[in-house]
Parts: structure tokens; sequence; C-alpha cells
């Protein structure tokens, strides 16, 4: 357990959440000011500064086109997608540098892309009307919350009107993991003699990966704390929610519950442990014993639709593998176990 949680790189992850990343916006005043707004309007506590956009207008002379190659992420702001093709664009493309174009439009127009463009990694190109409260939230958003691989969080702690948008993705991306390492361990668990094993296994992972992200969330929202000073905190906000999977583990030990509603159990869990821990950062009050449960049951009734589509989907895989001719069952086993490799050598676990 002390290996599983020193391997966390803490200190790793609060230098890159205080590394407030460099954003140009590029287009008319009007629309970098609605942008502006709509990143920096969001959760914060008293005393947390705004951070501020650089602003740009087109056409761009060689030296501001250098410039802007100096920066972590660009935004491009355009009237329509004929303008993708204007020299000054294409001169940001060529740039190796991520860019994220909005186009100030109803998002369910059909926006037709010159393959040069579309199929470039470093370029996202979203369709959105910036005066448009909703589809700022629905589409533009979220989208732009992914533009900067790896650095999420970063971008949540410099502009707070990234902060609910990063931290449910964040809380749904864990869920969904700890629901699939629940139901892989699950599955082992049908195994004579894995049972305790993986039982001790699962506590350890999956509160692991909730304290993560618990502190990320805290991160996310401008906190400053070391994580052995937040942890304890964070621990009193959800009370024994940090617990939850050992007391999950002793019930369906007992009982004939099946690897779908550990799985969901492992979903839901994790689910309204991130909803306790935002909703304190946000609003300064733990919820209460009645809401937490709430939110419990109505995430456990979404994971047990996601647990059933994973289950299936790990028993099929592994159908398939006993299917293979001996020789190639073989051969699989022997090879090496390498980092990061779902399957164990030789268990089929």
């Amino acid at each position: 357990m002390w290996k599983s949680f020193s391997e966390i790189d803490i200190g790793s992850m609060r230098e890159d959440a205080q590394l407030t990343p460099r954003l140009a916006v590029i287009g008319a005043r009007d629309r970098t000011t609605l942008l502006e707004a709509a990143l920096q309007h969001g959760p914060r506590t008293e005393g947390q500064t705004l951070t501020a956009l650089a602003s740009y207008r087109l056409p761009l002379d060689p030296a501001t086109l250098n410039n802007l190659a100096q920066y972590d992420l660009r935004i491009l702001l355009l009237d329509n997608p004929s303008e993708l093709t204007d020299e000054d664009v294409q001169a940001l493309t060529t740039q190796a540098v991520p860019l994220f174009v909005i186009i100030d439009r109803p998002g369910d127009d059909a926006i037709v892309v010159e393959p040069e463009v579309s199929t470039a990694d470093h370029v996202t190109v979203v369709s959105a009307l910036l005066d448009d409260t909703k589809a700022v939230q629905k589409t533009l958003l979220p989208a732009l919350a992914n533009a900067l691989p790896d650095g999420e969080v970063a971008l949540a702690r410099a502009y707070p009107g990234l902060r609910p948008t990063v931290v449910q993705q964040m809380i749904q991306r864990t869920s969904m993991t700890n629901a699939m390492y629940a139901a892989g361990t699950g599955v082992a668990e049908m195994v004579p003699g894995l049972g305790i094993p993986f039982a001790v296994a699962d506590i350890i992972i999956l509160t692991k990966n909730q304290l993560v992200m618990a502190y990320k969330i805290g991160l996310s929202l401008g906190e400053t704390g070391e994580f052995r000073e937040v942890i304890p905190k964070m621990a009193g906000v959800v009370g024994a929610g940090f617990m939850w999977r050992q007391v999950a583990r002793e019930l369906v030990a007992f009982l004939p519950l099946g690897v779908v509603l550990k799985t969901a159990i492992a979903y839901a869990g994790t689910y309204a442990t991130g909803q306790a821990v935002y909703q304190w950062y946000v609003t300064g009050e733990k919820l209460d014993r009645k809401e937490l449960r709430r939110i419990f049951n109505d995430a456990l009734e979404r994971g047990k639709a996601e647990a059933a589509g994973i289950v299936a989907r790990a028993r099929r895989q592994k159908q398939s593998q006993l299917n293979e001719p001996p020789a190639k069952q073989r051969r699989r086993i022997r090879l090496p176990w390498k980092r990061g490799q779902i399957e164990a050598p030789g268990t089929g676990v």
C-alpha cells in the first residue's frame, strides 16, 4: 500500500497546475471580449486573481506571427469556415503550437474544413455562437478544456469559466476508470483462491485514484496547499466516502450481487466523492448525508448501465482469448509483462 501511494508524483502534479498557460486570442475586439468573459466567469474564492488573455487582431504581420508561436495555445475567432484558407490562418496552422479555432455561428451548422487543416493534429475547429451562453457552456468550453493535452488542471486553475467543465470531466473519467478496474478484479474473484488478494488490491488502487482526483479538483479550483495538508480536509468533507470501497467489499463478499453491481458501486462511489469535494470548494459547505446518498443512488443507476457494458465487453474479450488455438495462447502468455499491460501472464486476468 505504501509503495502504491508513494508512486503518486504529487510534487510534479502541483507544479504543473501552478504553471499558468499562456493563451492568446486572435479576432475582433467584441468577440475577444465575449470569450474572455466566458473564461473568467466561474466559481472562485475571494482574493483569487483573474488571468487576462493576450489579444491580437487580423491581419498578422511576420513579427506578430513569431510572437504567437511562443504561446501555449492560440484561440482564433472567425466568421466563416472559408476563412480557414486565408494566408494568416494558414501561417498559424504551420506553427507546431495548438490552435483552437472558433467559428462564430450556430454549432449545429455543418462545417466544411479544408483537408490540410482538418487533418492537423494540433488544430481544433469548433462552431459556437459566442453570445449564446448555452452554446458556450455545452460546446465551446468542453472542447477548449481538452485543447491542451495534460494541461486541463492548469487551464481550469487560471480560468474559472473552465472549472465546472474540467472538474466534471475529471470526475466522470475517474469514475469510469475505477469502474473498469473493479470489473477486471471482479471477474478475477470468480477464480478460486484469488478473492482476498484482489479485494485488497481494489481498496488500494481505487482509493488512490479517488485521492488523486480529489487533489486535482482542489488544484483546479485554486487550492494552494500541499497534498498532505489538503487530503485530511477532503476526508472530513466526504466523511466515510473515502472508505466506501472497504464497506462495499465486505457487503458484497457475503451476498450474490455479482460483478455488475460491484462495478456500479465503484463508479457511483467515486462519482459521489468527486461531487462532494467539488461542492465543498464551490460553496464552502459539506453535502449532508441525505444529499450525498441521493447523488450516490443516481450515479449507481448510471453505473449499472455502464457496468453492464464494461463486463459484457470484458467477457467477450476473455471468450475470444479462450477460443484462440493453443499454440497462439502459449505465445501470448509467454510475452513479457510490460508496464501498463492489462493482462497478467499466465492468469488471464
